[in-house]
């Protein structure tokens, strides 16, 4: 085991970089509670997926959504996103449809070969139980509707909620045709004056990237609510 994964050397990282992160969130948004935020991090300080201002902006665009807010997540892999959303939402009613095949599979080559070798350490076909796992260890399962799809099979199951949504973050096939048809399927489902996120804006990914530019240019997005490291996020 490498020295940085070494318990106590993993905790103190943990701690020293969630606590820069959050001293500055605190000062920028004062209104959040950034407790919340901190007990969802603390579960997932193995996880190295996301970074802290990723999943700090994900939390806030979940909170700044309205009491009771309907949202969906494609691509949820094991809920670590998915958890920060949730965790963020405010009302007894608010929930996640979090779409994903919970299979790893992707079209995209780089991502296949990330997940066929992460799905070969976890021993296991699916995450789908280690998804629940997390919520249901946070507390926050009732705010989640794991939907086990691919995400144009899920758009026609949710057809109901066209134009519902309030908040939308697409995380799932990183590939230019796959992404393109994702904000085809999906940017419909959000409704006037919600917020349209997308991870891996500018990354490794260049087909995300290229699609999200193409939608920019045709006008799809009103403007644009932020950026944090690889995350960007419109309102519709």
């Amino acid at each position: 085991m490498a020295f940085k994964h070494w318990p106590l050397v993993r905790d103190l990282r943990f701690a020293q970089k969630c606590g820069r992160y959050l001293r500055g969130a605190r000062k920028r948004r004062p209104d959040l509670n950034w407790d919340e935020f901190h007990r969802v991090a603390r579960h997932f300080k193995t996880d190295d997926m996301g970074s802290f201002p990723e999943r700090g902006f994900l939390y806030q665009l979940a909170s700044d959504a309205p009491v009771d807010a309907q949202v969906v997540e494609v691509g949820s892999w094991m809920g670590a996103s998915t958890c920060f959303l949730a965790a963020g939402l405010k009302g007894p009613a608010a929930k996640i449809f979090a779409v994903d095949n919970f299979q790893g599979l992707s079209t995209c080559g780089e991502d296949a070969a990330w997940y066929n070798r992460h799905f070969q350490k976890l021993g296991a076909a699916s995450t789908l139980e280690i998804f629940k796992r997390n919520f249901a260890a946070l507390g926050l399962a009732a705010r989640a509707e794991p939907v086990v799809s691919d995400s144009l099979k899920a758009a026609q199951t949710l057809v109901s909620r066209r134009g519902a949504i309030d908040l939308i973050f697409i995380d799932g096939d990183h590939s230019y045709e796959a992404c393109k048809a994702d904000i085809a399927a999906w940017a419909p489902y959000v409704k006037r004056g919600g917020v349209i996120a997308f991870h891996d804006f500018g990354s490794r990914a260049s087909g995300v990237t290229q699609a999200i530019f193409e939608a920019i240019k045709a006008g799809q997005f009103a403007e644009i609510v932020g950026v944090a490291n690889t995350i960007i996020a419109f309102r519709m």
